[in-house]
């Protein structure tokens, strides 16, 4: 248990409100056959030492994170960067990048654990959960004053959660089966111990009391080890939304980032909620978002009707321009709105993909030739 009386079990650095910072974990492929290869240690050796391209559990991710920004602009030239950076030197090793929540046909039997302790100690106490970890996610990470306003905000946001993982879901395969689902990660996510949606907390204190008893008790060591879909992380001063699968796309990737911006100032600037929404209307609603994606039909949380989800979003765009959101934000998004209710999002592209060549090598290759970064 925390220490009685004392209340910085867990400070909170401060940052700058609405300033962003992005993760992305990349896929290393074969570019023809289009299968999950381990070249991120020899890729590490490469490149100049940097915080920015980095090792994760398997041995075929790269993390690709950016520093400091303030507007979606120049955080996605960084990524685009960084991206570039990467590809320069694992072309000469004979991979490639992809950007998926899942590897469509790769089987997490097959991938090496990257050689840190932190890792194999996850290993050995998550056992099988922690072995599919075979999944890839991007992180946004929003900046917050105090940590009461980032609970604050955590609070406001939670009925918002599904509508990310909606307009990001990108992993409908997994091992080679289609799974009928749009986000396939999110079930592979939420088996973790400390994975899956985030609580109700009533102020920083509340949070700090949570995650000090999970550290007394031995279920984690640090505040890094609570996986939620969304959590507070101090030590950077930010609000940190994990719930969205790689998307598929750069434009995809810029209006995601976009999005999520929006709602988290208009969370931050806003009232507390007079009632919160019951946790089980969330807990359809993101069903309904790894089931469907973009098709879904959400339960409106104010309203508790049914209604298209791509539709909510249109409406919540006009809404979002009187809450402080950046115009240049939802512009992005109004725009990507346009092509996603003509074409859907990423997993319908996959599986589009699919049907036409019957052929998961295919789907890898066209999603690499048509994800706009290069």
């Amino acid at each position: 248990m925390m220490p009685h009386g004392q209340t910085d079990y867990f400070p909170f650095k401060p940052s700058k409100s609405g300033s962003t910072g992005v993760e992305m974990e990349w896929i290393t492929v074969d570019p023809e056959s289009g299968a999950q290869i381990p070249l991120a240690p020899e890729l590490l050796n490469s490149v100049p030492d940097t915080a920015r391209i980095k090792q994760e559990l398997f041995t075929s991710t790269i993390e690709i994170n950016t520093d400091i920004h303030h507007h979606t602009a120049s955080c996605m030239d960084e990524l685009s960067r960084l991206r570039s950076q990467v590809l320069q030197h694992l072309a000469p090793m004979g991979g490639a990048l992809l950007s998926s929540g899942t590897h469509p046909f790769s089987c997490w039997r097959d991938q090496h654990v990257s050689d840190l302790p932190r890792y194999h100690k996850l290993l050995e106490r998550l056992q099988w959960m922690a072995h599919r970890f075979n999944i890839f996610g991007i992180h946004v990470h929003i900046g917050m004053p105090d940590g009461d306003s980032c609970i604050h905000t955590m609070n406001q946001l939670l009925p918002i959660m599904p509508v990310f993982l909606a307009i990001s879901a990108n992993s409908p395969f997994w091992q080679g089966d289609d799974t009928g689902l749009c986000s396939s990660r999110v079930k592979i996510f939420e088996g973790l111990s400390q994975g899956g949606m985030p609580f109700y907390f009533k102020n920083w204190k509340d949070f700090e009391h949570c995650a000090g008893r999970l550290m007394a008790t031995g279920s984690i060591d640090s505040v890094r080890d609570i996986w939620w879909e969304m959590r507070p992380h101090p030590d950077f001063g930010t609000l940190e939304i994990r719930i969205g699968d790689m998307p598929a796309t750069k434009a995809d990737t810029a209006a995601y980032i976009a999005y999520v911006r929006s709602e988290v100032i208009a969370a931050a600037n806003s009232e507390p909620a007079e009632e919160k929404v019951h946790p089980s209307l969330i807990r359809e609603n993101r069903w309904r978002a790894c089931r469907y994606g973009m098709q879904a039909d959400i339960i409106d949380p104010v309203t508790e009707e049914p209604v298209s989800l791509l539709l909510w979003l249109g409406r919540r765009i006009e809404w979002l321009a009187g809450q402080g959101a950046d115009p240049d934000d939802l512009s992005s998004v109004g725009e990507r709105l346009k092509v996603w209710q003509q074409h859907g999002g990423g997993a319908s592209r996959q599986r589009r993909i699919f049907h036409q060549s019957n052929n998961l090598s295919n789907v890898v290759q066209h999603m690499q030739q048509a994800d706009g970064w290069s």
